[in-house]
């Protein structure tokens, strides 16, 4: 197939978005796809294997600007697709899209859409006046409709497509996000503490991602707390990333007389992230109840990532989701927003190396089986090419 991926990725949580497109981007062409990206010029230092690059020139996140690289970008998407046609438009779900529908329509190109997320929420999140939310429901309803295809992330995200957007069952498809098993490995602990400037002395429990509210830090920060203050063995908390509630994480730090144990680094770009995971002991995941509940499951990313690295995970769930057993016998799973379980659950991990191990060892065999990226890209192309047929 011949595929034109056009992407803003205007809100990017964790760098996650990006790193979602070009894994995918990456594996199509690595299954034989001709794959032409267009994104926003600065990203002209992201080039990847096996793809054509459109580098848009005028861009930005505001309004005029952002009109700009929609009016850029459907200007070459024309012009490369007027000199040899693509089979697909394949779009990373924007707030804004204004003629989009339209020119698909025009240029009678099949539309597939990636939804990861939900992007109502980010912009929630980044406190976007009603005005806004209400006209870009409107882009999505328009967008939705004009798809042959969507792609969502979790289980709960493709249920509100069907549900709150009226998209017809057939058209979903729910592809669950992998791990990179070549940038994610196993590796020498010590080595990497080394590296990094980290402690070489005690375990390190590790949480690596946004400071925003689907990630529950403060039942984390509470818990560990709780657990340096009754004797067990000296470990440490390392978090890695930045986000709407780095200040507020740092003052409960600060309040719990935890300052001496935790370390805050801030954001750290992809490239380097294996390295903290192969210097820690203990990888967390505390998805809010909330979050568990829009998506109706614990998967994220981050939890292919830990398991990719060999690392014991602990990670919020609630019994009644799909990835509840899912995860059994592969992540250490507790209840989300609970201070107690999380307790427990970092007890009962730091005192028992044997139950890490197997742990560890549970989840590395099941991502490489079945939750690579390349495996995701197939997984993607196989959707893609039943959508094509149906309509054909």
């Amino acid at each position: 197939m011949r595929i034109a991926y056009l992407a803003l990725v205007e809100i990017d949580v964790a760098n996650a978005c990006l790193v979602h497109t070009r894994e995918i981007t990456e594996g199509l062409a690595a299954l034989g796809h001709e794959v032409t990206v267009m994104l926003p010029r600065p990203l002209r230092l992201q080039a990847w294997r096996g793809v054509r690059h459109v580098w848009v020139r005028w861009w930005g996140f505001d309004r005029p600007r952002q009109w700009a690289f929609f009016v850029e970008s459907a200007w070459r998407l024309w012009r490369l697709h007027r000199r040899r046609r693509f089979d697909l438009l394949y779009v990373r779900e924007m707030a804004r899209h204004p003629f989009l529908p339209g020119l698909v329509r025009w240029l009678r190109l099949p539309l597939f859409v990636e939804v990861n997320g939900w992007l109502l929420d980010d912009l929630r999140l980044l406190g976007v006046a009603r005005g806004e939310m209400r006209a870009a429901e409107r882009c999505q309803r328009s967008l939705f409709r004009a798809a042959i295809g969507i792609l969502a992330s979790a289980t709960g995200t493709a249920e509100a497509l069907v549900t709150q957007y009226g998209v017809p069952r057939h058209r979903v498809q729910v592809q669950e996000l992998g791990t990179n098993t070549t940038h994610f490995t196993p590796g020498n602990r010590r080595r990497a503490r080394t590296d990094l400037g980290l402690p070489l002395d005690g375990p390190l429990i590790l949480f690596a991602g946004s400071f925003h509210p689907h990630h529950d830090l403060s039942t984390l920060v509470n818990a560990f707390a709780q657990v340096t203050a009754h004797g067990v063995e000296p470990a440490r908390l390392l978090l890695v990333g930045h986000g709407h509630q780095w200040e507020a994480i740092r003052r409960s730090v600060a309040s719990s007389g935890i300052t001496d144990r935790v370390i805050m680094i801030g954001f750290r770009p992809y490239e380097q992230i294996p390295l903290y995971f192969q210097a820690s002991d203990i990888g967390v995941v505390p998805l809010t109840a909330a979050k568990i509940r829009q998506q109706n499951s614990a998967v994220a990313s981050k939890l292919w990532d830990f398991m990719a690295a060999a690392l014991p995970v602990v990670v919020t769930d609630f019994p009644s989701t799909l990835s509840v057993s899912l995860l059994t016998g592969k992540a250490y799973v507790v209840p989300p927003e609970d201070t107690n379980a999380m307790v427990n659950a970092l007890r009962d991990l730091l005192g028992d190396a044997g139950k890490r191990a197997r742990l560890a060892e549970a989840g590395l065999g099941y991502v490489r089986q079945h939750r690579t990226w390349r495996q995701a890209a197939a997984e993607t192309a196989d959707f893609v090419a039943k959508r094509l047929k149906d309509i054909a």
